[in-house]
């Protein structure tokens, strides 16, 4: 990625370097961005960087965005599970747009194996195994096979499901806000979600909270409800679900806007003028 994790000898000059070592450089004010690369660097970023006043209400802003996207997404996956559930047409229907997709993202790696790296290429096709994985699923959750099947054998299944629709979700709304966004800002104005790092921390989010959600919709049984309990037993489940929607959508847009302001720091230090030429 631009900026993150560049070679020191290419990069910028010393007084750019951000560094949060007390020391070890001319300003007081400082960012470290050198071990942003590693996990917990990109997942909370605030933890590498020196946050300022102008961050911090930036942070905060996409912080509630997040909160909000965090409760939609939970009531959307909980819903899809549902009708997964108790609809067939739903289900069917579902169930080969997972398969499609899964396949085309397949195709696309196949082709264009000489683009991309040996690490990047398994990432893919994890992922779409596991999105042709939940098709599949799809097909075989009908309500009456699974009716009093014990809770440790849904659950993983449901957690499955609820990553990968999860999943398909959030960078649905990712490509929403980014088109958005755009009419709010001119043309060489940069995307709220761009960068590797920033996809890496938005694609962990996913998982977590379309786990948890999978989970605990598998856990409580909501499937096994009879048609005119399922709206209880749904009320009930997002009482645990909007709450945990929102602190991890929240952390996940705290931890986008640090990166996002980050980046835009290291790029303007990339491109400052060096007095040595």
């Amino acid at each position: 990625m631009k900026g993150f994790g560049a070679d020191k000898s290419s990069g910028p000059p010393a007084r750019c370097t951000y560094s949060s070592v007390s020391g070890g450089g001319d300003s007081p004010n400082r960012l470290d961005l050198g071990g942003s690369r590693s996990l917990v660097g990109i997942l909370f970023p605030w933890t590498r960087v020196e946050m300022t006043k102008d961050m911090i209400c930036k942070g905060t802003i996409s912080a509630l965005v997040g909160v909000l996207l965090g409760i939609v997404s939970s009531l959307i996956v909980n819903c899809t599970l549902v009708e997964i559930s108790v609809s067939s047409f739903f289900s069917v229907y579902l169930g080969i747009v997972f398969i499609t997709v899964g396949a085309v993202i397949l195709w696309r790696i196949n082709v264009n194996a000489d683009g991309a790296s040996q690490g990047r290429r398994l990432q893919l096709t994890f992922f779409a195994g596991l999105i042709v994985f939940s098709g599949v699923l799809c097909f075989l959750l009908k309500r009456n096979w699974f009716v009093g099947l014990h809770a440790i054998f849904k659950v993983p299944l449901y957690t499955v499901l609820g990553v990968s629709v999860a999943f398909a979700l959030t960078f649905s709304l990712v490509d929403v806000v980014n088109y958005l966004f755009s009419f709010f800002q001119s043309s060489v104005a940069k995307p709220l979600v761009e960068s590797r790092e920033q996809a890496y921390m938005v694609l962990f989010f996913t998982l977590v909270m379309g786990g948890v959600f999978g989970f605990i919709f598998g856990l409580m049984d909501v499937e096994d409800e009879m048609q005119y309990q399922i709206k209880l037993a749904l009320l009930r489940e997002q009482q645990f679900c909007y709450p945990l929607g929102a602190i991890i959508g929240g952390l996940a847009g705290f931890s986008n806007e640090v990166l996002r302001q980050a980046e835009q720091r290291v790029r303007y230090c990339s491109t400052e003028f060096d007095e040595d030429i």
